[in-house]
């Protein structure tokens, strides 16, 4: 791996972040029905309730990170993480899920931001796209890992397992801390460029919103592509894991290397293009896989797949260029905070458009597509050819 100084350490923090966050993603649901006894429909409630609380953490995240600094906010998150994480040994009710989930979520999304800032103040720009993909396919590692780890205890189905799932998580969160400890110390923010706070620098709001609605490729993914696998082709039912972790292997290898063409604003522009072409490609051979025999549909699944992911890699990488190019370097706190209320929206698009395909079947694959494709397009107009417009553009 590059070296990227005392930034390294933020790296191997991602990756225990990481490794507790996969844990967690595939506990969590099966925990709340298994052992709390919570119906279906509570699980979902809580869901959204932890959703929303998320969203408006945010509004205080961002003048906190750039109130306190960075590292101050992100060992403060990363303390109040692994806590609640602990906490879910006494989730006994919606209200104890709502309560510890609220904290842990919260504080992810400190760290997150925390980490974001901190990047944008240590780093160049020629670095920053360069370090985020080193960091998104360190996650994706760590994804996998913690997911895989958990299998066997998963299969025990016992208070006690989960409980070992819980406190396993919150020493991988909590391994985080010493890393933030050793990482870059920024010097004092630079003197800020606009009086604008970021929520009204609309040109910022309007890239978030869109990068954001991006996101919502990842419930298509792990929503959207498994049920339509399992109820409308003939392609075996175990393939559905296949194809996660192929996307999850084609992140690893080649996201660092597919991020160096977004390093500046004109690149993004043009790799969000091709990321609305991979798309629609994408979409085409899924939804299409429902009308042929089971050799033809497997082929066009794992085609769609790659597809897919390259789509996705593409615009992870150009949003993180826009995110920090079209940014106040003073308020990156702030700043990054509106880009993450942008993946919320996205989130929640990705629910509704796994939702469309369900109901519409091929023809939802096309509202999903046109929705993406969209997105691509008018955030590659949108976006200014050089930073020194994007800043002029707010301080006029």
């Amino acid at each position: 791996m590059t070296s990227f100084g005392k930034s390294n350490y933020l790296l191997l923090g991602q990756l225990f972040t990481s490794i507790g966050t996969g844990a967690i993603l595939a506990t969590a649901a099966i925990f709340l029905v298994r052992s709390v006894h919570l119906p279906e429909a509570d699980v979902g409630i809580g869901m959204a309730a932890v959703g929303a609380i998320s969203f408006a953490a945010l509004f205080v995240i961002g003048p906190a990170v750039d109130h306190f600094g960075p590292r101050k906010v992100i060992v403060v998150s990363t303390v109040l993480a692994a806590t609640a994480t602990t906490c879910f040994v006494w989730i006994g009710s919606l209200f104890t899920f709502i309560l510890f989930e609220s904290v842990s979520n919260s504080a992810l999304l400190g760290m997150s931001v925390g980490q974001r800032a901190l990047v944008g103040r240590v780093m160049g720009s020629e670095d920053r796209v360069r370090y985020q993909a080193y960091g998104r396919s360190l996650s994706n590692v760590g994804y996998a890992f913690g997911t895989l780890a958990v299998v066997p205890l998963l299969q025990a189905d016992t208070r006690a397992a989960y409980t070992a799932i819980f406190l396993c998580t919150a020493l991988a969160i909590a391994a985080a801390i010493p890393c933030t400890v050793k990482g870059p110390c920024p010097e004092t923010a630079p003197e800020r460029k606009s009086p604008r706070t970021a929520i009204a620098d609309v040109r910022y709001v309007v890239m978030a919103v869109l990068c954001g609605l991006l996101t919502a490729r990842a419930r298509i993914l792990t929503v959207a592509v498994p049920l339509w696998i399992v109820a409308h082709t003939h392609a075996p039912v175990g393939l559905t894991g296949f194809l996660l972790f192929l996307n999850t292997a084609v992140v690893v290898l080649l996201q660092v290397r597919l991020s160096r063409s977004a390093a500046d604003l004109a690149g993004a522009s043009k790799v969000t293009l091709f990321g609305g072409a991979a798309f629609a490609g994408a979409f085409t051979l899924i939804a299409f896989a429902s009308t042929t025999a089971t050799g033809v549909a497997i082929a066009m699944l794992v085609t769609g797949i790659v597809l897919f992911t390259l789509g996705e890699m593409w615009t992870a990488a150009a949003a993180w260029t826009y995110s920090y190019e079209l940014a106040d370097p003073a308020m990156h706190g702030r700043y990054q905070s509106v880009f993450a209320l942008g993946r919320t929206v996205g989130n929640i698009a990705g629910s509704v458009l796994a939702s469309v395909v369900a109901t519409l079947g091929i023809a939802g694959w096309g509202v999903a597509a046109a929705v993406l494709v969209s997105c691509c397009a008018l955030t590659a107009a949108a976006a200014p050819a050089h930073r020194a417009m994007g800043l002029r553009s707010r301080v006029d």
